[in-house]
């Protein structure tokens, strides 16, 4: 029963109990009721009506107030998860090297030493290899750095290193001397790590290959340029074809 019909009900009720004391107290004798009384049964009804139009109005106004907040509410829901989404797909990228990116961090030159070899001593000790750099990537990395590249090469998790007669190949792409390695993060603790007493970039000094390390408000390294296949690694789960 909505709101409506109860205070016409109410209304009703009072009516017919008026009438019932008036018949008691007329003895069972037929009354009539006056135009007055009538008059104002029709004015209470009628402003029971309007009370209760009024109060569908407020329902509606309010419903439409809720409608709103929980739109608002979703929204904002919708906001966040899309944010969180942007959040965790940006740092895999990254990870991933899938994206150029920009930050603080150092920038290295490797390069073939220019000393004169001692008496008996290989040439080797003076050069550069594929170990050198490997070294130098994984004191980085140990060291906090998020982006790594070599001669704009992105290191990645696949990413191929080995020497090649007088060069070295990165990701499969051939180059010479000098090596520059860019790396973001902190500098001052890439530098402090590879110039330690322990450090790798000491030890290249040491033997006389050229080492230099540079800290840098800005440094920026492209996306990886190769394609990840795989061909033997599956999500856990997925039926083999």
């Amino acid at each position: 029963m909505n709101k409506r019909n109860v205070s016409a009900f109410a209304v009703a009720l009072v009516i017919g109990i008026m009438f019932v004391v008036q018949a008691r107290a007329s003895g069972g004798e037929k009354i009539y009721t006056s135009r007055k009384a009538v008059t104002d049964c029709e004015t209470m009804i009628a402003s029971e009506q309007a009370t209760t139009e009024n109060i569908k109005e407020q329902i509606k106004e309010a419903e439409l107030l809720l409608a709103e907040y929980e739109n608002d509410k979703f929204n904002e829901e919708e906001n966040v998860v899309e944010s969180n989404i942007r959040d965790e797909w940006t740092k895999y990228s990254i990870l991933a090297g899938a994206c150029d990116v920009k930050g603080p961090g150092v920038e290295i030159t490797v390069d073939d030493g220019k000393r004169d070899l001692y008496a008996g001593e290989d040439i080797n000790n003076l050069l550069v290899h594929d170990i050198d750099i490997l070294m130098i990537i994984n004191e980085l990395k140990h060291s906090g750095a998020e982006a790594i590249s070599v001669n704009g090469q992105r290191i990645v998790d696949s990413t191929s290193i080995n020497c090649s007669g007088w060069t070295v190949r990165i990701n499969g792409q051939t180059y010479a001397r000098p090596f520059v390695i860019k790396a973001i993060g902190n500098g001052r603790r890439m530098v402090a790590n590879l110039l330690s007493e322990n450090g790798y970039g000491t030890s290249l000094r040491e033997w006389g290959v050229i080492f230099t390390v540079e800290i840098a408000d800005e440094i920026e390294i492209a996306a990886y340029s190769g394609s990840e296949n795989f061909v033997y690694a599956k999500e856990k789960g997925e039926e083999k074809e």
